[in-house]
């Protein structure tokens, strides 16, 4: 099926879509990622003969588990504890360690995920049931002429995403300009929920035969995931035009210790390498101190700029470290 749209630039563009096909081969990638992981864990239990045989049990039990909707327990109640409330909020601040944006950095609503001018932040995060949730983020801008029509008023997520190893995810999430008071003469909207992306994941603890080579101390962990992310509808800079299904797959891990400590990575790779946008990157990062409990503190640096693997050329302005930003955030005591 093909279809012709108007970009805001005033350009024609072809979109020939592929639904049924880009969707097996977005799963079979996927599936793929998985098979990959588990077998790289079963290598490693074949090497430690203690491997507790319980573990496979526990395999299963998340993948089950995944997706759930125990409404029963909506109408539990307990004498002797207090139930955890379902909306979580925090404020805080992010601080751009570099403030100057190249022209490659983004065009229209889409573009490099990096700061310009120092924002006050107001997050909420509602739970309603088991790990559905949904996140909504608001910003403010100090230096409102240096937000360019990329970076968001305000960001939103939703879906089903239990922190525990061995479960499923499935988010969607809208990073894109989003405005509160959009100027349609300039072609803002409120917001473009085709243009958000569609992830799937599986979480994931890091194999124990790899463990010796990365942990520091043996109460530290590291817990991975592997996922694919789909985009409906995405701005492609060479063509200053709307093309349809960005895929890629993700492989992210992060490092954290008792006393909440944390670093993260994660790889990214597009199948169809020329739908990779000079602001989409090879690989994000970050480190800090995150601390989830409410009346906590946390202080954190993150790079979600253009970075490039060694050897790939990074566009003007991005895949820097001063091409992240600090934020200190603080976790509202209800």
């Amino acid at each position: 099926m093909s279809s012709r749209i108007v970009t805001p630039g005033g350009q024609l563009a072809d979109i020939q879509e592929n639904q049924r096909m880009t969707s097996r081969r977005a799963i079979a990638a996927l599936f793929c990622a998985v098979l990959a992981t588990a077998g790289a864990r079963a290598w490693g239990a074949g090497i430690e003969d203690e491997r507790p045989q319980q573990e496979r049990g526990e395999v299963w039990k998340g993948i089950m588990s995944s997706f759930d909707l125990p409404f029963g327990d909506l109408l539990k109640e307990s004498a002797d504890a207090t139930p955890e409330h379902p909306l979580s909020v925090s404020v805080g601040l992010d601080y751009p360690l570099q403030s100057n944006v190249s022209a490659q950095s983004g065009l229209q609503s889409q573009g490099a995920n990096t700061l310009t001018s120092p924002t006050a932040v107001v997050n909420l995060r509602y739970n309603p049931l088991s790990y559905w949730f949904f996140n909504f983020t608001a910003r403010r801008y100090f230096l409102p002429d240096r937000q360019q029509p990329w970076n968001p008023d305000f960001t939103y997520a939703f879906g089903y995403d239990d922190w525990h190893p061995y479960t499923l995810s499935l988010i969607y999430g809208n990073y894109g300009g989003n405005r509160f008071s959009p100027d349609y003469g300039r072609g803002e909207a409120r917001t473009r929920f085709n243009q958000g992306t569609l992830s799937y994941a599986f979480k994931f603890p890091m194999p124990k035969l790899l463990e010796p080579l990365f942990l520091i101390d043996e109460k530290d962990q590291v817990n991975c995931s592997v996922g694919a992310n789909v985009t409906p509808r995405y701005t492609d800079l060479k063509t200053l035009s709307l093309k349809a299904y960005k895929k890629s797959l993700a492989l992210g891990c992060r490092y954290t210790t008792p006393e909440n400590w944390y670093a993260n990575i994660t790889l990214f790779y597009f199948p169809n390498r020329e739908q990779q946008q000079p602001w989409d990157p090879d690989f994000t990062y970050g480190f800090g101190y995150f601390d989830w409990h409410p009346g906590t503190i946390s202080v954190q640096y993150n790079n979600y700029s253009g970075n490039r693997f060694p050897g790939r050329e990074t566009a003007p302005g991005q895949g820097g470290f001063r091409n992240g930003s600090i934020s200190i955030t603080w976790s509202i005591p209800w």
